[in-house]
């Protein structure tokens, strides 16, 4: 079977698990091959008004989707704009390559682009739907319709999974979490004496709730409680989150580490003793389902203190207190860092989680067994 992968870009850095689960697929004998719709080339451009003349209806059928589903913000409009030119612009190519099915990788405007060039090439597709897709400015204008047009739709939260059957019920949604390919050996020896060592990875972006972090860091030194933390990642908050560090009296005792390379990452995770993912629902209603990080955190037998906004509270050997509920956040902090005890049995029950729900090689046939049907 051959399907046409369509991302906005590839690869992405940050989408580590977006790379594992195309070398999942084509472990399992798929053939994948990648589109991305930031990649269109110069010449490609001159197929759009090919496609317009060969398919002159489709023209009107989008103005009227723009009319029945209006998107509510500017970001949502470019990005459907953007995914239509794309799908007309790669619509020959899509065809001469024959794919036996179309997917989008995200709900919005690969999920655009894909339903797009399942008109024009006559391949069915599918694509995948998370959180961003799902909750931001209260999700993609054109979400419903193409859940319902869509073989299946895959989503990696229970807490997705049902948002979308309620917003249409006749819907086929795949429930497939990610996974990692192989776990780091088991964590066993006890730590070195000193300051509890505290560990954050994600974007630098108000969703993942880093504030909420330096807050508790201030009332965990305020209670005299020896500790160290890191915060890996970047983003636009990089410069409001080193102001604060600052101005709390935390330098020395919180440290941005910036981006990190995936292949260095497990020596971010072994300095941890501690792994704590603070998301709250920003004010656009983004959130995080369950970010990756934190079963990343469970293969290396960290305890994971996180919040139950999204679907983090579903990886449930993690401890979970209300987002953006800092003073239940530092007793928690305050309890883990004096427990050692509980800190290693807390990361016996996330790694065995992990183990039962988190490898790729298990979760990816289950999409397999979604294209095959």
């Amino acid at each position: 079977m051959k399907i046409a992968y369509i991302f906005e870009r590839f690869p992405v850095p940050s989408q580590t698990f977006l790379r594992r689960e195309v070398a999942g697929l084509r472990a399992h004998g798929l053939t994948v091959d990648i589109h991305s719709i930031f990649g269109v080339r110069w010449f490609e451009w001159f197929n759009v008004p090919v496609e317009l003349a060969r398919h002159p209806a489709l023209l009107l059928a989008g103005m009227r989707w723009l009319f029945r589903y209006p998107p509510n913000n500017s970001e949502n409009f470019w990005s459907t704009v953007h995914a239509a030119l794309f799908a007309l612009a790669r619509a020959r190519q899509i065809r001469r390559e024959t794919p036996d099915r179309l997917h989008g990788v995200w709900a919005t405007g690969p999920a655009t682009a894909a339903t797009i060039l399942s008109r024009l090439c006559g391949a069915p597709f599918s694509f995948g739907a998370q959180a961003y897709d799902v909750y931001r400015h209260g999700g993609d204008a054109f979400l419903t319709p193409k859940l319902n047009a869509a073989t299946f739709v895959h989503t990696t939260t229970e807490t997705c999974a049902t948002h979308l059957r309620q917003r249409a019920p006749k819907a086929r949604v795949v429930l497939a979490r990610r996974g990692l390919v192989s776990l780091p050996p088991i964590r066993q020896e006890l730590r070195a004496p000193g300051p509890v060592r505290f560990l954050s990875v994600g974007r630098l972006v108000p969703k993942k709730g880093h504030l909420l972090q330096l807050a508790t860091c201030v009332q965990l030194h305020r209670r005299g409680i020896a500790f160290q933390a890191r915060i890996v990642g970047d983003g636009p908050l990089a410069d409001n989150l080193r102001e604060r560090i600052a101005a709390e009296g935390l330098t020395g005792l919180v440290e941005l580490r910036g981006a990190v390379a995936p292949e260095e990452m497990d020596a971010e995770y072994a300095w941890a003793d501690i792994f704590w993912h603070t998301g709250i629902v920003d004010w656009l209603g983004d959130r995080d389902g369950l970010p990756n990080v934190i079963p990343e955190a469970f293969a290396h037998s960290l305890p994971v203190i996180s919040s139950d906004a999204g679907g983090a509270s579903e990886a449930n050997a993690a401890l979970i207190v209300p987002a953006g509920n800092e003073p239940e956040l530092t007793a928690v902090a305050a309890q883990l860092a004096g427990d050692e005890a509980l800190r290693v049995r807390l990361g016996r029950a996330g790694r065995q989680w992990v183990e039962e729900n988190f490898l790729a090689e298990k979760n990816t046939a289950i999409l397999v067994e979604a294209f095959t049907q």
